[in-house]
This record gives C-alpha cells, sequence and structure tokens, in this order.
C-alpha cells in the first residue's frame, strides 16, 4: 500500500498466509460434507484472475537489490479485507448456530477465491521479476 520497494519474500508473505487459511477453510468444508469441487473452483477462479492481473502490472525492478515496486495495491488490499471477511462470517455463523449455517457455507468460497487471487498475483510477478528491466530502487 505505501508504494515502497519490497524483497522477494515480502512479496510472498500475503499469499503464503492466505493460501494457509484457505486451508484451514478447505478442513471445513470437508467436515461439512460439501463437495470439494466448489471450493476448487472458487481457488481456480482467484488464480486465474491474480494471474491475469501480475501480469497486467507495472513493475518497477531493482536486480542490484532484489526489490520491486508495484503500483499502489488497493485491489490486493481489498481482496485481503475480503479474507478477513470471510473469517468473520465463519466466526459469526458459528456462534450463530443452526441460523449462521448460509454464512459458513459461503465463506471458505469467498476464503478460496481471496487465497487464489493474492497467490496467483504473486506467483505471476515472480516469473516477470527475472525479465524486467533494472530501475534504481535504492535511491528511493
Amino acid at each position: 500500500m505505501r508504494h515502497r520497494p519490497l524483497p522477494r519474500g515480502r512479496l510472498a508473505a500475503p499469499a503464503l498466509l492466505a493460501m494457509a487459511c484457505a486451508l484451514v477453510f478447505l478442513l471445513f468444508q470437508l467436515g461439512s460434507q460439501r463437495p470439494p469441487w466448489i471450493f476448487l473452483a472458487a481457488l481456480a477462479g482467484g488464480l486465474a484472475i491474480g494471474a491475469l492481473r501480475g501480469f497486467t502490472l507495472q513493475l518497477q525492478v531493482d536486480h542490484m537489490f532484489d526489490k520491486v515496486r508495484l503500483p499502489r495495491a488497493r485491489g490486493s488490499f481489498l481482496v485481503a479485507l475480503a479474507l478477513v471477511a470471510a473469517v468473520l462470517l465463519e466466526i459469526g455463523g458459528a456462534f450463530a448456530g443452526p441460523n449462521g449455517l448460509p454464512f459458513r457455507l459461503i465463506a471458505p468460497d469467498i476464503a478460496a477465491a481471496c487465497a487464489g487471487m493474492l497467490t496467483g498475483r504473486a506467483m505471476a510477478i515472480a516469473m516477470r521479476w527475472r525479465g524486467a528491466p533494472h530501475v534504481d530502487l535504492h535511491r528511493f
């Protein structure tokens, strides 16, 4: 969000955390006897959208210091907020009991789509990293 140069490891951290959250949701979904293809379809759709976004971003890469500057990440921030909303839906649905079941059924799919978007974006940026032209970012 701050438009600062990021090292390679920090680029992957949100995607890894989102995938860990989505895997926990997958366990919830499998425990509730729902078919896993719904979760996988949401994950695949999120991966496709995230990869498309990652391939269309304008990158500034400093190969000497192994850092990248991305444009403002408003979209990724909103996806992360949607992932938090999915967690809150699951928690609220659990507290609501049987009345919260519809919220608990949609939360894993939202989490899978969000994790897919963040992961697809990070993978696309990582693939583009090597071929991007060098820009001095340590001065900014």
